[in-house]
């Protein structure tokens, strides 16, 4: 069982960091064939459906593996009509956003790009969540075999539409084989027979769970996501492809250092908690990440130019300024990375939330500076900015519950 338990542990890591090198990959093979240019369009295209997404995401696949009738076939037929639901929701959303966003990003995709990029969530709504189901019995095979196994569509067909299409349209066939795979792996493994079913009681069960997360999610994409819209509006598409994936870069460290966390320092909090003596545990971590902060942020800030010309070629050329400000913002969210799980292991999820709300609003003086004609380094620095007084706020909350005196007594560390 021990061994079985850690190769679970193992797959359910494994997948998605291997989703995030799938999209790390097909950027560069992108970045090689279509050029800065069409490559910042792609993102136009990825970031309006990303916003949708998110701006509806209830988390079906949580709300599976957490309640205690997640594994019935009730519950999980009134899951997949859910899903379908928001399929059809998300795609008329797009079908009617279309022509307003064609108009607002002028030389950018059509409104032909945007009805075709609608096909994704709808065709995504009738995923099959069999494989999920099997996640509460901790066995992820057929997780790592759907994802993956549509991870490598998506890689496969990346080269292929590139080559044929020339320009930002081929990330539609990308995306498009990417949620096909899902479909058809998902129905292909499944046990049960696909069912569809739309109960009131158990329809507001599941947006009662969800309806949070949305505001979370839509924190979260002003967090990582808002700013690219900005570069889109005041800069060129070369620019937005360059800006694009220097910060897909600099995150991508800090977007691995906090999953980590989760497995790494959850158990070591928790332990400290129960034998009252959370400072032994705390403060060495906090030092141990804003390490690895510095390491990272001298590490990034000289080598990740050179790269980025290296791997992505000639075109993709950062200024220094800007790589040195993303490297600051990122270092900045690596250091703070303890401190919010501290808080979650504290029972304080609202810290975490009121810090990232901070951060999230640094996207107003962003925008205000790059309006006011600011060069593109400046909206790394603002972000970076909101970092540093986010990682403060939560500092500042946290702190108490790591004093010596605190320490002695944490009968107040759930209220």
């Amino acid at each position: 069982m021990r061994a079985a338990t850690i190769k679970g542990r193992v797959t359910a890591w494994s997948v998605p960091l291997a989703n995030e090198l799938a999209a790390f990959v097909r950027s560069i093979i992108m970045a090689r064939l279509l050029g800065a240019e069409e490559l910042g369009k792609t993102m136009l295209l990825a970031l309006v459906l990303r916003l949708v997404e998110m701006a509806s995401d209830v988390s079906f696949e949580r709300f599976m593996a957490q309640v205690p009738d997640g594994g019935s076939a009730r519950l999980q037929a009134n899951l997949q009509g859910a899903a379908v639901l928001r399929g059809v929701f998300l795609a008329l959303v797009l079908l009617a956003l279309a022509f307003p966003l064609s108009q607002a990003f002028t030389d950018g995709p059509t409104a032909g790009s945007y009805a075709i990029l609608a096909l994704a969530p709808l065709i995504r709504g009738f995923v099959h969540l069999d494989y999920r189901r099997h996640e509460r019995k901790f066995s992820y095979n057929r997780l790592a075999v759907v994802e993956l196994g549509a991870a490598a569509a998506m890689l496969i067909s990346t080269p292929i539409f590139a080559t044929l299409l020339s320009d930002y349209r081929a990330l539609l066939g990308v995306i498009l084989a990417h949620v096909i795979s899902l479909f058809v792996l998902s129905h292909l493994l499944s046990e049960r027979r696909y069912a569809l079913a739309f109960e009131r009681v158990v329809l507001v069960r599941i947006w009662h769970f969800g309806a949070p997360l949305i505001l979370n999610a839509g924190l979260m994409f002003l967090t990582f996501q808002a700013d690219r819209l900005i570069v889109a509006g005041y800069f060129s598409w070369a620019e937005l492809g360059m800006y694009g994936i220097a910060l897909q870069l600099a995150l991508l460290p800090a977007q691995i250092t906090g999953r980590a966390a989760a497995s790494l320092l959850a158990p070591k909090f928790r332990r400290a908690i129960a034998a009252h003596n959370l400072p032994a545990a705390a403060l060495p971590s906090l030092r141990t990440y804003a390490a690895l902060a510095g390491v990272f942020l001298l590490a990034f800030g000289l080598a990740a130019g050179p790269m980025i010309q290296t791997v992505y070629g000639a075109d993709f050329s950062p200024s220094q300024a800007l790589i040195w400000a993303l490297a600051l913002g990122a270092a900045i969210r690596i250091a703070r990375t303890p401190i919010s799980q501290l808080a979650v292991s504290l029972g304080r999820t609202d810290i975490p939330f009121r810090s990232n709300t901070l951060r999230a609003l640094a996207i107003i003086p962003a925008w205000a500076a790059v309006a006011a004609g600011a060069p593109l380094f400046a909206l790394a620095l603002i972000a970076a900015a909101g970092e540093a007084v986010a990682a403060l706020r939560a500092w500042s909350l946290l702190k108490p519950y790591i004093s010596s005196t605190h320490s002695s007594s944490q009968k107040d560390v759930f209220v």
